[in-house]
């Protein structure tokens, strides 16, 4: 086993010493502001759902190619100054993150009322609620409804934010 591994790593040291060429990645980045963290980033192959300028409506498409200000989708090809707003719904991590805290938020309420109504029947025989557990529910269950609402949804191209292409050269061409 060792062996093969050692054949292997010859085989790929003797092409990259050969001059082959490794080809880079291009990349279509959106941030707002000059913070790194709010930094969204695109690849050939990725889908973009884009606002384009004289258009009321989003149009959902997937990236060919990444090229110096222009965007080779698979139905259209854009500028990025035509682009007038992007869906970052489903792109954004953080709003994975807001998702996951709504969902056990709603969860967490629901379980309290679950858990508060069979404890009612098997004490009382009935199903009953104290005002400290509906109250504490209530405010579970709005507080995971209040974090669908605050999740990013468009990226609008205004202000402070920016749309650019990264292009990486092929280490065999200039």
């Amino acid at each position: 086993m060792p062996g093969r591994f050692r054949v292997l790593l010859a085989f790929i040291l003797s092409g990259f010493l050969a001059g082959e060429v490794a080809y880079g990645q291009n990349y279509l980045i959106l941030q707002r502001g000059a913070n790194e963290k709010t930094r969204l980033v695109y690849e050939v192959g990725d889908e973009l759902v884009y606002l384009q300028k004289g258009l009321d409506y989003y149009i959902r498409d997937n990236i060919r190619e990444i090229g110096q200000d222009i965007l080779i989708l698979e139905e259209n090809v854009l500028s990025l100054e035509q682009i007038e707003a992007v869906d970052i719904r489903n792109k954004d991590e953080r709003n994975r993150t807001l998702a996951n805290v709504s969902f056990l938020s709603m969860a967490a309420g629901g379980m309290l009322l679950l858990a508060g109504g069979i404890n009612s029947l098997y004490s009382e025989g009935r199903l009953s609620y104290s005002s400290e557990t509906l109250t504490t529910a209530g405010g579970l269950l709005g507080a995971g409804l209040l974090f669908q609402h605050l999740r990013y949804k468009r990226f609008k191209l205004k202000g402070r934010n920016k749309i650019q292409t990264i292009l990486l050269e092929t280490s065999g061409e200039k």
